[in-house]
């Protein structure tokens, strides 16, 4: 896998810091791609060097499709071309549907759906004279099972895993592989620095994994590409069990979310 050439989104911090940092440490050449640039600059900077070149930092607002496609030249003319690219760039809103603000929500499907659709489409040709291209989506177990509070945020990404299944048969005849990877609750600051503009009650951190295992995930996934990965058994029983029987599932969600959440009441 050494010398394998690789664009990380949101590499700024949480899993895509930690996706950057593991990539390097394995070989790869890795552009790192966010808002910040003092940022990226500083993960760049503590990343082992690569023989073939150094790494790259791309600063980029993702809901700018003419920034991303300046970035996406930038890395061409500096990797010459790309054999994986981790789709992780994502942003959270919590809050009721009855409290929505439709601004923050804009944010959410800007960021989380339209900005992968848009990287996915400006690194299509790059990944078609990649080597083995791999392309890996991070979406969410709540893009398999709505929650309640993050109505907003779990629609962006069931649209991500959307995304993920056409990609899979889009792409499949320029053998690029298409895999989405659905994260549980990592420790990454991500439910602090959610666009949160009302108390709801807080996920059990204690019972969140430290994004260095979702970056080993992603790792494996280009080394053997599957088509979606759901992480902690649990979760993924309960989107099953969302399929096979909704009002059994509600139960299982309000039980383990707690809080003062109710189940649904069966109508006459």
């Amino acid at each position: 896998m050494r010398g394998r050439r690789a664009l990380v989104t949101g590499a700024s911090s949480g899993i895509g810091e930690a996706v950057s940092r593991l990539l390097a440490a394995e070989g790869y050449r890795v552009a790192l791609l966010a808002r910040n640039r003092e940022r990226l600059e500083a993960v760049a900077s503590e990343l082992p060097p690569h023989p073939g070149g150094g790494h790259l930092v791309l600063p980029c607002d993702l809901t700018s499709f003419e920034q991303i496609e300046e970035a996406v030249r930038s890395l061409e003319g500096a990797f010459g071309g790309l054999d994986l690219l981790v789709n992780n760039a994502g942003i959270g809103y919590r809050a009721r549907v009855s409290e929505l603000d439709p601004e923050p929500l804009r944010r959410v499907f800007d960021t989380n759906v339209f900005a992968l659709l848009l990287t996915c489409k400006a690194c299509y040709p790059l990944l078609v004279r990649g080597q083995r291209p791999v392309v890996v989506n991070v979406s969410s177990v709540v893009g398999r099972r709505g929650i309640p509070g993050q109505a907003g945020y779990s629609a962006s990404k069931a649209a991500v895993c959307s995304i993920g299944e056409a990609l899979r048969v889009e792409w499949a005849e320029e053998d690029i592989a298409v895999s989405t990877l659905n994260p549980a609750l990592t420790a990454t600051g991500f439910f602090q620095n959610q666009l949160n503009p009302q108390q709801l009650p807080d996920p059990d951190l204690d019972e969140a994994r430290p994004a260095s295992e979702v970056a080993r995930e992603i790792l494996s996934l280009d080394r053997r590409p599957r088509p979606e990965v759901s992480l902690r058994w649990k979760w993924r029983l309960l989107g099953i069990l969302s399929i096979l029987s909704p009002r059994l599932a509600d139960h299982a969600l309000v039980r383990r979310l707690g809080g003062d959440w109710r189940v649904p009441t069966r109508r006459p």
